[in-house]
């Protein structure tokens, strides 16, 4: 079998229009010239290529310079995406994550994302999630396709010794960049790059081919453990996947509990928390008093329980200052991605619409604001007791963080109607 042909074989049938993470290293080089070369064979296939400038060299314009030629040698369309990176903290994490937001903001829905790896990086992807004490899901290390950030992914080289690349792109004469922090063995992957694995190469010729193998089986046994699991999950998790909801969760074993918590979180995208995160989890929010409703931050995200259930959301930010002025027939961006509000007048009264939420207030002259918070005891039917906004929070079963996200809508200073919840009575 050709290179063009194994290649081919692993990429999926009906790829059509592919959107290449091109770094002008070796590995991009030859994963661009082969992409290139199936597109020769089959015109109907669409190539566009992303470079990443990270910044973090004084050579990273000459390399940007570099993947231009190349590309406009082959009529790729090439983006260019320059960013600016600390360099504190675990920089190889930081570098990575920003990358692939960067490539999704260019990303296209129809488009299948193909990067470079190889059979040794799948090496030291693996040793990495072992020296972090990983489970199978993280020792399965990386998959030939899959889905990341929101992106379906393919890695076509996965099956391809870097020996063979190298073969391949010096036999169609091109020339690639050399990063020279790969040399860098502070930093962890190369230290097992350059280290630690050409002594195991060494002493067993055969082992990346071996670590490749293991990677397999964990990930059969993770999809075994995900198909025996997968009806207790859908009865934890029937409908909304951010919310997993808690009864009889306590009835099984810790393990069972572990393994349905990993498998929401990695149905949700989220990166595998550590068993000392998941106990936290356990402990601090599941088995907290039912009184409570306790939080526990995952990254970015924060899992909460309420009435029983989990619920991951992002971090909110606080909405008690913001005030802005509606005029009606007009919208209004709502802050902290919370959507749009709309007004319409209508003959017997303005319409507020807000996502699936919609009020009918009066017909007013005064000005119209929109706001947040707690607005304290309100009367939600004519000729009622007022109740407490939390209580009819409580009623309605709107989680305690929604609560201050609801919109309040004013005429001037008296509040009319909380979307979402209800009008409010004089």
């Amino acid at each position: 079998m050709s290179l063009l042909a194994k290649f081919q074989a692993q990429l999926p049938t009906a790829a059509k229009r592919l959107l290449i993470a091109f770094s002008g290293g070796l590995d991009s080089t030859a994963l661009l010239a082969l992409c290139y070369q199936l597109r020769c064979q089959r015109p109907a296939i669409t190539l566009r290529a992303i470079h990443i400038h990270h910044g973090l060299s004084s050579n990273a314009d000459a390399w940007t310079q570099h993947c231009q030629e190349l590309c406009q040698q082959w009529q790729i369309p090439l983006i260019i995406e320059r960013l600016a990176l600390a360099t504190t903290g675990n920089i190889e994490a930081t570098a990575r994550d920003a990358r692939y937001r960067a490539i999704k903001q260019h990303w296209q829905s129809d488009e299948l994302l193909l990067t470079a790896h190889h059979l040794q990086d799948q090496s030291e992807t693996f040793l990495l999630a072992l020296k972090r004490g990983s489970g199978i899901l993280g020792l399965s290390a990386m998959q030939t396709q899959n889905t990341l950030y929101g992106m379906p992914l393919c890695r076509p080289l996965l099956a391809f010794t870097r020996s063979e690349l190298e073969h391949f792109v010096l036999s169609e004469k091109l020339h690639w960049i050399e990063d020279e922090s790969n040399q860098d063995s502070s930093y962890e992957r190369n230290f097992l790059r350059n280290e630690i694995l050409p002594q195991l190469r060494q002493r067993w010729r055969h082992i990346d081919q071996a670590i490749s193998r293991s990677a397999k089986h964990c990930l059969e046994s993770q999809l075994l453990i995900e198909e025996l699991l997968e009806e207790d999950f859908h009865r934890h998790c029937p409908a909304q996947a951010n919310v997993f909801h808690l009864n009889a969760f306590k009835t099984y074993s810790i393990a069972r509990q572990r393994a349905l918590l990993r498998l929401w979180l990695s149905r949700l995208g989220q990166s595998m928390p550590g068993q000392k995160q998941l106990d936290a989890l356990l402990e601090n929010v599941i088995n907290a008093q039912k009184d409570s409703n306790p939080q526990w931050q995952l990254g970015e995200l924060i899992v909460r329980r309420y009435q029983n259930s989990l619920y991951l959301t992002p971090q909110f930010i606080d909405l008690c200052n913001y005030s802005a002025e509606l005029n009606i027939g007009h919208s209004l961006e709502l802050p902290d991605n919370l959507g749009l509000l709309e007004s319409h007048k209508q003959q017997d009264g303005i319409l507020f619409r807000w996502g699936a939420q919609q009020l009918l207030l009066p017909l007013t002259r005064q000005a119209i604001f929109i706001r947040f918070g707690h607005p304290g005891r309100l009367r939600y039917q004519p000729n009622r007791p007022r109740e407490t906004f939390k209580k009819l929070c409580q009623a309605a079963a709107i989680p305690p963080w929604q609560r201050e996200r609801l919109p309040l809508i004013y005429y001037r200073e008296t509040l009319q109607g909380i979307l979402g919840l209800c009008q409010v009575f004089e």
